[in-house]
This record gives C-alpha cells, structure tokens and sequence, in this order.
C-alpha cells in the first residue's frame, strides 16, 4: 500500500500549499482521536455529542469575549478614584474649548428588520474623543442615498452644535450607544 501511495504521490504529486496539508492532517488527527465517530459506507459521519460537548463548553468560555451583545456591558466595572474623575472632567473640559476643531465621521449600523441608520460623529482633534450629532434611518431599499441627505445632515450638524452640550466619548460605538439608549 506504502508503495502504491509513493508512486501515486510521484505521478501526481500534491500542490496545495502547506499550511491546507498541515490543516487537513490537524483534522484527520484531531477526528482519529473521537471514540465514537462511526462513518457510513456512503461517507456519513456520526458521533455522539456527548463526547464533544465538554470541548464546546470550554471553547465558548475562552472565546465569549468576541460576542457582541446589545445592552451587555463591554468590561467589568471598575472602582473609580477621585483622581480619574479630576482626569474625565478635565478631558470633558478641553473638549469643550476644542469643540469647533472636529473631524466628521460617519459610521452605519443594520438593523434587524433591515433598515439601515447613518450616524454622523464628530471626533474631537484634540483630545479624540467622539459624539453622535445626527442620526438617519433608512428602512427603504434603495441602493443609494438621496441627494438631499447630505444638505439636511450639515443642517443636523448646525443645529446640534448650536443647541446641545456634548458628551464626549471614547470611541464611536460608545457614542453610538449613548445616542440609542436615549
């Protein structure tokens, strides 16, 4: 059998590139060690999910980190010294004063009934912190915008300079989420 594999591999050799065979020979290896895997004549395969369910246990612990859960709070909290609420509310301050040096930054979300909402953030060049100054929802399903967004989204901005005093966030997903729970 030995020999017959090395004349095969010589007439027809493999061209994959290596990390696919070490890919393929991790499976092969890793479905080796199953007890229960039975494999039908038809090239079925079954395995009782027993054995495998304390490794999906365990892989969904090491890897929840990277689920994004809506209203789920991102970190664990923290105890908050006197001297990191002086640092927030100097940055709050300097934000403040810089307030008219901003960059515009727009960031989409999709919404689960399909419709789409832009947000238009503004990032504050000094301390880089950002805020939510409008916000649209799109539920149609039209492929581009329409021309008059962009005219009523500088209008938005206007505004929002004019009449609200900003909370300034870390990053744009903070602010988006500021902006939803209100």
């Amino acid at each position: 059998m030995k020999l017959l594999t090395s004349l095969w591999n010589l007439i027809s050799p493999d061209r994959r590139p290596d990390w696919e065979k070490m890919r393929e020979r991790d499976f092969i290896a890793t479905a080796n060690k199953l007890k229960t895997l039975s494999v039908t004549d038809r090239g079925g395969m079954s395995i009782d999910p027993e054995e495998i369910r304390e490794q999906i246990i365990t892989a969904r612990e090491e890897l929840k980190h990277l689920v994004y859960k809506p209203g789920a709070p991102r970190a664990p909290l923290k105890v908050i010294t006197d001297s990191e609420v002086a640092q927030e509310s100097d940055s709050l301050v300097e934000a403040r004063q810089g307030v008219l040096d901003c960059i515009e930054v727009v960031a989409w979300r999709r919404l689960p009934s399909g419709a789409a909402v832009r947000y238009t953030c503004l990032k504050c060049v000094s301390t880089g912190r950002f805020v939510v100054a409008a916000a649209s929802l799109f539920s149609g399903g039209t492929e581009s915008l329409p021309p008059w967004v962009d005219g009523n989204i500088n209008r938005q901005v206007a505004s929002a300079f004019q009449n609200t005093e900003f909370l300034w966030y870390a990053t744009v997903g903070e602010a988006i989420d500021a902006c939803v729970a209100e």
